[in-house]
């Protein structure tokens, strides 16, 4: 199976053995060894889930990397965290995807569906879309982000609320709701810019950086 190791904080070194590793394109930094590199339409997933991006938008292009040898993935600069999952499904936005193989099946799944009418003012307020990509399985996926990637633990006695705009992610028994802090200070204008905020309860993690798109 693929490994994967960080060089550093902001590159990510992927070993292959007659394997095949996906990643965000114009993200290779450099490669040993005989390796292939190809535009991957299905992105690791079926015909199913490329037509639900095409409808949704919510697209994620990457490129196969097939072959013997190493490669080395960054992005604009940005930080390299590595998600082992043992089992679980990973929910991340597709601009936040650097690396992942075909261990994983991925999805896109419509957020708006556990929330109803919430999920639609939640997309609007984060600045994202309804639909996210889904990572389910045991192997390995490896995101950038602005600054380090932080992981929030989630438990049943300690519920956790995010800014929308610095959410990256969530995995584990998690449900997600969008509560808003309305009082009569947002109603006049002095709002202190955190009146919208993803509730999470459960047992998980929840993924942040220190960083407001």
């Amino acid at each position: 199976m693929p490994t994967y190791s960080l060089v550093n904080y902001k590159m990510l070194a992927v070993e292959l053995q007659r394997e095949e590793v996906f990643a965000k394109r114009g993200a290779m930094l450099c490669y040993t060894g005989k390796i292939n590199f190809t535009r991957s339409y299905l992105a690791g997933g079926n015909v199913q889930n490329l037509a639900m991006r095409e409808v949704t938008n919510e697209e994620l292009i990457v490129m196969s990397a097939r072959g013997t040898g190493k490669v080395c993935y960054g992005y604009q600069g940005e930080y390299v965290t590595i998600i082992p999952l043992q089992g679980e499904r990973l929910y991340i936005e597709s601009n936040s995807v650097l690396t992942y193989d075909n261990r994983l099946q991925v999805g896109t799944i419509f957020q708006g569906n556990q929330s109803g009418i919430q999920g639609i003012v939640k997309g609007v307020a984060s600045g994202q879309g309804l639909f996210t990509t889904t990572f389910s399985g045991q192997g390995e996926v490896a995101i950038v982000s602005q600054g380090d990637a932080i992981a929030l633990d989630v438990t049943p006695q300690n519920p956790i609320f995010i800014d929308p705009n610095a959410y990256l992610g969530h995995r584990g028994m998690l449900t997600s709701q969008f509560v808003t802090d309305v009082n009569w200070k947002t109603l006049i204008g002095q709002t202190s810019g955190e009146s919208y905020q993803f509730k999470f309860t459960g047992q998980g993690t929840v993924y942040i950086q220190a960083y407001e798109r």
